[in-house]
């Protein structure tokens, strides 16, 4: 196959071994140095406040760049050694040479900053929700490959294909990572390995559920080692050989518990990663919508019933919307079992107008939305026509967040109050949560 390289690809090549050297003189929310040179914002990684570093370009735009720091001049008495072996490697962390409380307060400053501009009102800024640093995640989705004729199982590199393998994992609840080498140990003798997929693991209140991701059927001898591991494991086993199609091989549907509920979920289900954190997270929603026998509240991109049922508890209804058909389900079971009769669910399109669907059609006094990364501002001018009095906003990236807070303050909202959540850390996630009263 012949290869064509054009003038632009050629250049684009050059910057990308480029070295530059920078001054550090700030951090973003993200773990990133800034340095400015001739005008142009610079983003270091790995880089912190007052080193001097010589990086290679990674990206260059007119006003903007990104780089990686290679070699260091100077370093700042704020640089930690990362408890990892292979940071820096792996993609999972970004941020463990730098110290917690310098993440966290980086963080909490950046989203303090740009919210508070939105608005001439103070906002009540509320201690941030925080936990453990480590072996907090409950959920970890593993790629596999062939690297060389070696079967790898583990976390991609940092701006990379490339797989890391992993024998261990810092940041994993101890019972996932605990799995680790036994997974590499169980797949390197697989028959159909260029028919691996990918694995997940989750960590339910009910044991630990994997889901293997295979191209077509099973080998027998596959098939049967999988499942003895499974038993000597005491897993539940799920297996998907087809986009549309999962099996249960072992144990029970997972659940987790939440202030007294149990909630079931499908493997595939989005949950919270951080267990201990959405604990207080609800709880925190919960305290800030100030819910009373006497509320009607509207749960907007509800999933199965994280909040929704929660809310249920103390409201005198509460209607969960959700856009994917399964998970409303899921609700409805979830509501079913734990005897709350005053949930409905329903299945929405929230990125189309929704004034007209039936469930629109009652009063709401209260909202809680939890959207995905890019966030509700699709849903605001009709969730502003059913005028409720607040609206609790859990956000997971701030950028959508201030977008649609701006919205909402032009719709004749006030942001109250909001507090940072470390639901990630050591990572450049950010998420939050605020409240809004109608002024």
């Amino acid at each position: 196959m012949a290869l064509f390289y054009s003038e632009k690809s050629a250049k684009q090549a050059a910057k990308s071994t480029a070295c530059k050297t920078f001054t550090i003189q700030d951090l973003d929310y993200q773990g990133l140095g800034i340095a400015k040179v001739n005008g142009k914002t610079w983003f270091v990684e790995n880089a912190l406040p007052d080193e001097q570093v010589e990086a290679k370009v990674i990206e260059e735009k007119r006003q903007y760049g990104r780089v990686q720091a290679v070699k260091f001049h100077k370093k700042s008495a704020n640089r930690q050694t990362p408890s990892c072996a292979i940071y820096g490697k792996c993609g999972g962390c970004q941020m463990q040479h730098i110290p917690l409380e310098l993440q966290r307060e980086t963080k909490q400053k950046a989203l303090f900053q740009r919210l508070q501009k939105l608005q001439t009102a103070e906002i009540a800024y509320q201690p941030m929700l925080v936990g453990n640093d480590k072996n907090y995640r409950r959920r970890a989705k593993l790629s596999i490959a062939l690297q060389k004729n070696q079967l790898v199982v583990g976390f991609r590199q940092a701006n990379s294909q490339q797989i890391i393998p992993l024998t261990e994992c810092e940041v994993l609840e101890p019972q996932l990572s605990a799995l680790l080498p036994k997974l590499q140990k169980l797949l390197a003798n697989w028959k159909q390995k260029k028919s691996l997929g990918h694995i997940e693991l989750v960590r339910a209140d009910n044991g630990v559920a994997l889901l293997l991701r295979h191209i077509g059927a099973l080998h027998n001898q596959d098939s049967q080692n999988l499942r003895q591991f499974a038993e000597n494991e005491q897993l539940m086993l799920f297996v998907m050989t087809d986009k549309e199609l999962i099996e249960q091989w072992a144990g029970e549907k997972p659940y987790y518990q939440l202030n007294g509920l149990k909630l079931y979920f499908s493997i595939r289900d989005f949950i919270q990663i951080n267990a201990e954190l959405n604990q207080q997270m609800v709880q925190t929603a919960l305290d800030w919508l100030e819910l009373n026998d006497e509320d009607n509240v509207l749960d907007l991109f509800c999933g199965m019933g994280n909040f929704t049922l929660p809310i249920a508890q103390k409201a005198q209804k509460v209607v969960g919307i959700e856009g994917v058909e399964p998970m409303v389900e899921q609700g409805r079971f979830n509501a079913e079992l734990n005897q709350l009769t005053n949930v409905e669910f329903y299945q929405t399109d929230l990125d189309q107008p929704f004034v007209d669907q039936i469930w629109a059609k009652q009063p709401f006094n209260k909202v809680l939305l939890d959207p995905a990364r890019n966030g509700a501002y699709f849903a605001l001018d009709h969730l502003c026509q059913l005028n409720p009095e607040r609206v609790v906003y859990v956000s997971c990236n701030p950028a959508t967040l201030v977008r649609d807070a701006e919205k909402l303050i032009a719709e004749g909202y006030q942001l109250q109050k909001c507090a940072m959540i470390d639901m990630f850390p050591n990572t450049a996630h950010l998420e939050s949560i605020s409240v809004f009263v109608k002024a």
